[in-house]
């Protein structure tokens, strides 16, 4: 092996690091799973009981879970009992006896409407039981693993992937799960020693296709590191793009006016990448100087770079 040169050496996660990446792994798995059931339940609803998406905000809310399980078709929710409708909906929900009054007129509404424009089989009733159960099982699935999660990060206290954990939660849009999930896929941050390799590390580089003598034009991301990670910096990137509905501001004016100047050139979908790269080297920022997430103006962060680096003054303007 020493004797050939094509061999490369890679880098074995620690035991806890690696413990988090399966965990991690597993609970996007299911996930992704779920949200599959979730679709195909919809589309069953949309066939047999159409208006019923109307009524509550998601289908797998708990109560809206609970009466399907028990009344699945329009025909059902309009033959049963008033108050046993009321009954299911004040067990689940947060609200009082007016909301779930609501929810009952809405819910015949929708039957009687459904039972106009809808075709509901037994076997539509089938399916949708069938699949309430397969969201369940994930969900339970999910929570199991969101509990080891926490308490294989809470045996990490007092070492430096711990705190950078807490780290990242600075930075909105990373919570808890984001958190782990970027610091499991990262591994061992202490063998980047430049953002360029981590969002590389991470797929965000560029790239040009290239076979033989052709030589591709169209610079898209490579793609060639970790889905799980790029999935989370795609919703950090998002989250970070939004404008608050009471105040009608950017909730980070720094990343919104850099998506915003990108969009005068460029692609929406161009320019969120462009902000999944900005990103990542505030994340690489905050754990090479070991920093919380603030938000800086660039004005003011070229005078603090000036007044640090007064040699490369030049290269803060």
């Amino acid at each position: 092996m020493g004797l050939n040169s094509s061999l490369k050496t890679s880098v074995i996660p620690d035991e806890d690091i690696a413990d988090l990446r399966n965990l991690v792994r597993d609970y996007y798995y299911f996930k992704d799973l779920q949200s599959a059931v979730v679709l195909k339940l919809n589309a069953e609803l949309k066939v047999s009981f159409p208006a019923y998406l109307k009524v509550f905000s998601k289908s797998t809310t708990k109560s809206s879970l609970k009466l399907l399980r028990a009344y699945p078709l329009a025909r059902d929710m309009l033959a049963a009992p008033k108050e046993e409708l009321i009954g299911l909906i004040r067990s689940t929900a947060r609200f009082g006896e007016a909301y779930a009054l609501n929810k009952y007129e809405a819910i015949l509404e929708a039957a009687k409407d459904s039972a106009i424009f809808g075709r509901a089989l037994p076997s539509n009733a089938v399916w949708i039981r069938l699949y309430i159960e397969s969201y369940q099982t994930y969900q339970k699935h999910l929570d199991t693993l969101l509990l080891a999660l926490h308490e294989a990060v809470d045996k990490l206290q007092g070492t430096p992937v711990y705190d950078r954990i807490c780290l990242l939660q600075s930075l909105r849009g990373v919570g808890f799960l984001s958190s782990v999930v970027l610091m499991a896929e990262m591994g061992d941050f202490d063998l980047f020693s430049s953002p360029k390799k981590l969002y590389a590390y991470f797929g965000l580089n560029p790239a040009v296709k290239q076979s033989g003598k052709l030589n591709g034009d169209k610079v898209h991301m490579s793609k060639r590191g970790s889905s799980l990670a790029r999935r989370v910096l795609h919703m950090v990137a998002l989250n970070n793009l939004k404008v608050d509905k009471g105040t009608k501001a950017p909730v980070n004016p720094v990343i919104y006016s850099y998506y915003t100047g990108k969009c005068a050139s460029k692609k929406k979908n161009v320019a969120v990448g462009a902000v999944m790269h900005k990103i990542c080297n505030i994340i690489f920022a905050m754990l090479r100087d070991n920093k919380p997430f603030e938000i800086i103006p660039p004005e003011v962060h070229c005078k603090q770079y000036t007044l640090n680096h007064p040699a490369n003054a030049g290269e803060a303007a």
